[in-house]
């Protein structure tokens, strides 16, 4: 995966990793291109907000383990703490412009009537937001322009410009809650929560030896009854998430200059030929060929 993200590459970074814009301003812009090299952004959660268009190509989204095929054109609307990951078929490709904010930027923090009756709710997912706004949806065209506005406003960062953002983002928010696709839902499934738990600990301790048995722990389950649901819910049996998570960091390290064997032990590979074939079966090519490749 290839991003130009303003100032920050790696956006596919998990929670305890990113840092979207500052405490200050708290978000961050970014582009990001999936190709079949690099064809998925892993399943992830983060607390900030994601405000996503397509600008080429298609994928498969799943958000909160929901399908949602998103293609150029289409927007995704993504609330803090959801687990979310996409993917392109095997030739395709994706290309997405995304915000991703803290709702505190817009006082989410703070004890007044649009905490209480909106960001509180969407941060604790009482208040569900239509995920998904494609060309069909009547706020479209005005979710679609206040985006672009957005973007150039970012962009430009003409004097003044953290006030036309705060705008922007409250006129979007508004046009976003007050459409059909809004609904209030119960309390989030609390194997989801359990589950941000594993993968909090998984993206911390992936350069280490890691169990079924230790995730399962976390979840207060038994192992097969974790394995079980973490691959109905993922699609992954639990090894191939920890190899494939394993792969995409060893391969941020690549691009960042690290060598083959650096980015093999420090991802939590001990064995220098499996690293090679398992890179080899999930991007097509050498991890020599990919560094060399600048992908």
């Amino acid at each position: 995966m290839s991003k130009d993200a303003r100032p920050d590459r790696d956006a596919v970074r998990l929670k305890e990793k990113a840092t979207h814009g500052d405490a200050l301003f708290p978000i961050q812009f970014y582009s990001t291109s999936l190709l079949p090299t690099c064809p998925e952004v892993p399943l992830h959660w983060h607390p900030e907000m994601e405000l996503t268009f397509v600008t080429g190509g298609r994928a498969g989204y799943a958000i909160d383990f929901n399908d949602y095929p998103a293609a150029e054109g289409d927007f995704l609307c993504i609330q803090p703490n959801l687990l979310h990951s996409a993917r392109i078929a095997r030739q395709g490709f994706l290309q997405t412009d995304s915000f991703v904010f803290h709702l505190n930027l817009l006082g989410g923090s703070s004890a007044d009537q649009c905490s209480l009756r909106y960001f509180n709710p969407i941060m604790e997912g009482s208040l569900k937001l239509p995920r998904l706004i494609s060309r069909d949806d009547a706020l479209y065209p005005d979710v679609k322009a206040h985006f672009g506005l957005l973007t150039a406003c970012y962009r430009e960062k003409a004097p003044g410009y953290e006030l036309e953002i705060k705008s922007l983002l409250f006129h979007l928010l508004r046009v976003i809650i007050a459409s059909p696709g809004t609904c209030h839902t119960d309390s989030p499934d609390p194997h989801s929560e359990r589950l941000r738990l594993v993968f909090h600990y998984l993206h911390s301790h992936y350069a280490e030896p890691v169990t079924a048995a230790d995730a399962a722990g976390l979840c207060h389950i038994t192992v097969s009854h974790f394995m079980h649901y973490f691959r109905q819910k993922t699609g992954f049996t639990f090894n191939q998430y920890l190899n494939q998570y394993r792969l995409n960091q060893s391969a941020l390290l690549l691009t960042n200059g690290a060598s083959v064997a650096e980015a093999a032990f420090a991802c939590g590979f001990n064995s220098l030929p499996y690293f090679y074939k398992r890179f080899r079966e999930s991007y097509h090519m050498t991890p020599r060929d990919f560094q060399k490749s600048g992908k």
